[in-house]
């Protein structure tokens, strides 16, 4: 019994500790944009403004309509997935690794996630971000 009531306390202690970090994240502004993926199909993607003119971009090559939470990782050596960039106000652009996780996806409500993302120099990207639609019409295939 002891050792029940031990692993509870323990659990509700990490259960507090990972919320809290959590709600400590900052909240980045963002939109969100119908889009192409490489085969023509429905996809998606996020872009973040970051500090200093930086633009993180995240494009999800799947129709915008996820229902249940989902987390992505990328690199995506598979090239079914996506992909997640930075452009620096300069136009210079690199590829990020990591995760980028979604509340759900609707077209007709704003996105909501967050994002840990590192360049190949081991700068650190992390957040949360509430993107709105942009009006446009993307037609692919």
């Amino acid at each position: 019994m002891a050792t029940g009531l031990l692993v509870l306390l323990l659990g509700i202690t990490w259960l507090s500790f990972s919320t809290r970090h959590q709600e400590a994240l900052q909240t980045f502004p963002a939109t969100v944009n119908r889009d192409c993926a490489p085969w023509d199909g429905s996809a998606f993607t996020v872009s973040i403004r970051m500090n200093e003119g930086t633009i993180i971009n995240i494009s999800i090559w799947q129709a915008p309509d996820i229902k249940f939470p989902v987390t992505f990782s990328f690199p995506d050596y598979a090239g079914q997935v996506g992909n997640a960039s930075y452009q620096l106000a300069s136009g210079e652009s690199e590829q990020l690794n990591g995760t980028v996780f979604f509340k759900h996806v609707e077209a007709a409500s704003p996105v909501e996630g967050r994002f840990e993302l590192v360049t190949e120099a081991g700068q650190r990207y992390e957040g949360q971000f509430k993107a709105d639609w942009k009006d446009n019409f993307m037609l692919c295939g």
